[in-house]
């Protein structure tokens, strides 16, 4: 059985899934979840809190997991991308939250400061992978050359999520087969 925090943060993690940070508001959210004000002031200072959680718990943990997993070895940028591609199809992030939640932190920069705030290990973690993959690939320069890759292995991987939430037609997996082949040119290369 969920907690009223739980039922609390679902509350504002479909209003911000299906109309965004803004409509996240403390009167939608008590609408939504069924909790008073006073619950709602009881397990959360404000809004921002409340928002703080949903990205904490609905994006960054699962994400966290999947690109801090144990694994053998290192990672290249294409397995790291593979590991953001899981996470999802496994359902442990949604895309339009993510899209969203994007979308918020560029109008507050509180929220953009929190969302960077809570990957940076992750960010940590998997800049390590990949200098560690391109050493041991024989790549020139990979010290200086591992801040671009992840750049771009993430960027594959948010244009992975932007595309599933707004185009009706997108094709997962064709996508997947080209940007790992993408990713694996360009950290070879």
């Amino acid at each position: 059985m969920a907690t009223k925090r739980e039922d609390i943060v679902d509350a504002a993690a479909l209003l911000i899934k299906q109309q965004g940070v803004h409509a996240a508001s403390i009167s939608g959210i008590i609408a939504a979840s069924g909790a008073s004000a006073g619950s709602i002031y009881h397990h959360f200072a404000n809004k921002n809190e409340i928002v703080l959680e949903v990205a904490r718990t609905r994006l960054a943990e699962p994400l966290r997991a999947a690109v801090l997993a144990p694994v053998e070895g290192p990672l290249a940028p294409a397995q790291i991308f593979g590991l953001i591609v899981g996470a999802v199809r496994a359902g442990a992030v949604e895309p339009p939250m993510i899209v969203q939640l994007w979308a918020g932190s560029y109008v507050d920069p509180e929220l953009r400061t929190i969302l960077h705030t809570q990957f940076e290990d992750a960010r940590v973690a998997m800049y390590g992978h990949i200098e560690r993959w391109l050493v041991g690939q024989g790549v020139a320069d990979a010290a200086g050359r591992v801040d671009a890759i992840a750049r771009v292995t993430l960027g594959q991987a948010m244009g992975f999520l932007a595309q599933s939430t707004l185009d009706p037609g997108f094709d997962l997996d064709a996508y997947v087969v080209e940007a790992t082949r993408v990713l694996d040119a360009v950290a070879r290369a």
